[in-house]
């Protein structure tokens, strides 16, 4: 069974293979055999939160957060993205805030230490706040001195959402989140803001970085639900042939607490990006049956999933090859495991 299972994900992987190899894009990309860059690898983990009922001291999941670090750091990574929830955050005033990012990252110690750059974006979480005020001061208070330089901020969300350039990529971290004011809880998505991407991606050498890679907390192609906001769902297609125009092959998101990995092509079909799920970083675990929206399986080529394990993606890229893996960890023998996630050249 274990044969025929590893089979059937060659045989996808080849098949997603070939699909971006075949598509067109609508951006022109040009290549330089001179510019070869050598292989640098980064992280991505999200949605470590738990819930207060679960943890009321610390409200995270800090030694699954410990186990990722140590390991990044094991599997030496060049840097650390991640998507959000850090914390749990519901009802916390500043210091409540502090107290938990201040857990989170002395959790991420062993990353730190090793001077590993952490960029991070906010999830819901972060919003679920007392005051606007105090999600907003708390982030500016704990989490963006400790965000490296260099970084171009969008001036709506500044150190909440903002773009950099890491070796050959150019990097999109997206804020989806925000807090209303009188309401008890965060309004979960207000979309993405396609203007500021487009004005980033306007200034970016192709050559320089052939690779585009945007990363936020909300999942844009839901897990078994239709997008209920008409205006949502359109702002999503345009956010996902933005990326596909820019020759973008992966999107790394979280929210739901499991793995999942799917191709999913633009809305004309002219382009295909993976979106990278892993928002199985520590928070309670997801229960899903596989199935996406039923009005857009058409467009989605599911590669796997995982409900069980707390683990974190692991992307390597060497000049223009792109490979991933999924490092999950296994409590029985007490160690990290990797499994295949899918390889292609940035043309």
């Amino acid at each position: 069974m274990k044969k025929l299972k590893l089979l059937f994900i060659l045989i996808t992987l080849a098949g997603s293979l070939f699909a971006l190899s075949s598509i067109t894009s609508c951006s022109s990309s040009s290549t330089d055999a001179n510019a070869a860059h050598p292989e640098w690898k980064f992280a991505f983990m999200s949605d470590h939160k738990l819930d207060q009922a679960t943890d009321p001291i610390n409200c995270t999941n800090l030694p699954a957060v410990q186990r990722m670090a140590e390991d990044m750091v094991t599997q030496k990574v060049n840097m650390v993205i991640t998507g959000g929830d850090l914390i749990d955050g519901r009802g916390q005033n500043v210091d409540g805030l502090n107290a938990q990012y201040t857990d989170w990252m002395g959790a991420m110690a062993a990353v730190y230490d090793a001077n590993i750059p952490v960029y991070a974006v906010p999830g819901n979480h972060e919003y679920w706040c007392d005051t606007k005020n105090s999600c907003i001061t708390a982030w500016n208070t704990t989490i963006a001195p400790q965000l490296p330089a260099g970084r171009t901020n969008n001036p709506a969300h500044p150190d909440m959402e903002y773009s950099f350039v890491f070796n050959n990529a150019l990097f999109l971290g997206i804020n989806q989140n925000q807090f209303e004011q009188g309401v008890n809880q965060p309004y979960y998505y207000h979309g993405n803001d396609i203007d500021w991407m487009k004005s980033q991606l306007a200034g970016r050498n192709p050559t320089a970085q052939p690779h585009v890679i945007a990363f936020g907390h909300m999942p844009q192609f839901q897990l078994g639900y239709e997008w209920i906001d008409h205006n949502h769902k359109s702002n999503r297609e345009e956010f996902w042939n933005t990326l596909g125009c820019a020759d973008a092959k992966m999107y790394l998101t979280g929210h739901s607490h499991l793995y999942a990995l799917s191709l999913i092509q633009t809305e004309n079909g002219s382009n295909s990006i993976y979106q990278i799920l892993a928002g199985s970083g520590g928070a309670e675990r997801s229960s899903w049956d596989g199935n996406y929206a039923p009005s857009e399986v058409s467009r989605i080529t599911a590669i796997d999933k995982d409900t069980d394990h707390d683990g974190y993606v692991l992307v390597t890229i060497n000049d223009r090859q792109v490979t991933m893996e999924w490092r999950y960890y296994d409590p029985e023998e007490g160690i990290f495991k990797s499994k295949p996630g899918f390889i292609y050249y940035q043309l």
